[in-house]
């Protein structure tokens, strides 16, 4: 009976210490397979975003969450994402210098600072703000495109070239990822060009219309204004020009003494052919250097 038990205590030792085999159900595991791509990425490339094998198909350069990457680093198109002051501050540079060496310049040339300020203070401006205008609008459209990319299910993309165009399809997590950088990022920067360009048109309308109207009040009868405009008011006659109120007749002249310096102050001292164009010419410009001034 001894030898019994003892046979029974080796057995249920013999079975405690014996290895146990226990069936674990497989890992599961996400693997992700694009077109043209291995079955699996690095733990590196995985780290903070989206599988990149999943956009593997379009090059990189093309990829709208790159192409948005590059307007924030790019010198020009970055203006759209900076805050409001200093985007401002980057119009009004531009503004001032091309006020500066371009518009105001050119103003010079038609209107004299010192005796038309405004006229030519608002001739200088409108140049300006054309320029403004197109930095504007090219940012516009650079941001707007990238936009459009983003917002937008499928993409076009090129291989190698214009030739061998495809079409990507977003898996849903790159058109998710897409669509909240295009609403978050990319549509308040769009309204905030919307709205410079509607500021700078009402403005630049607003100085095309009170500079035609001061051309217009000041035009002589030939419709000039500015430098080349004569004096006025004047009266053109078949054999002179007038400039006097109190002289109708050139014949005047010569009999009414009262009458002929009432005519020389109103000339200033300039020969009266010299305020029209025609008789001006006809007379060869003799003596009209000091009108010129």
């Amino acid at each position: 009976m001894q030898q019994a038990m003892q046979h029974r205590c080796v057995g249920r030792l013999g079975q405690s210490m014996a290895p146990r085999l226990v069936s674990r159900p497989p890992t599961v595991g996400r693997v992700v397979i694009a077109r043209g791509s291995p079955e699996k990425s690095s733990t590196d490339e995985m780290k903070g975003g989206l599988d990149p094998y999943l956009e593997v198909a379009v090059p990189k350069d093309q990829r709208p969450v790159n192409q948005l990457a590059e307007l924030k680093q790019d010198p020009l198109y970055s203006w759209g994402s900076l805050e409001q002051g200093e985007y401002l501050k980057r119009l009004a540079g531009v503004y001032a210098f091309f006020f500066a060496f371009i518009g105001g310049p050119i103003a010079y040339q038609t209107f004299e600072p010192t005796e038309q300020p405004l006229e030519w203070f608002l001739s200088g401006t409108t140049g300006a703000l054309v320029v403004v205008a197109v930095v504007v609008i090219r940012i516009y459209l650079g941001w707007s495109y990238v936009g459009e990319r983003l917002l937008s299910a499928a993409v076009p993309y090129e291989e190698t070239g214009w030739y061998d165009g495809e079409m990507f399809v977003k898996p849903p997590e790159v058109l998710m990822r897409d669509r909240l950088l295009g609403t978050y990022e990319v549509k308040p920067v769009l309204a905030k060009l919307r709205s410079t360009l509607l500021g700078s048109a009402g403005v630049l309308l607003a100085t095309s219309v009170l500079l035609f109207g001061l051309i217009r009040a000041g035009s002589d009868a030939d419709g000039m204004y500015g430098r080349g405009a004569a004096r006025v008011p004047r009266q053109v006659l078949a054999d002179g020009v007038l400039y006097s109120s109190r002289v109708t007749d050139l014949n005047q002249l010569a009999t009414d003494d009262e009458a002929a310096a009432a005519e020389a102050e109103a000339q200033g001292s300039v020969p009266g052919y010299c305020g029209d164009r025609a008789l001006r010419a006809f007379a060869g410009g003799q003596y009209c250097s000091k009108f010129d001034r």
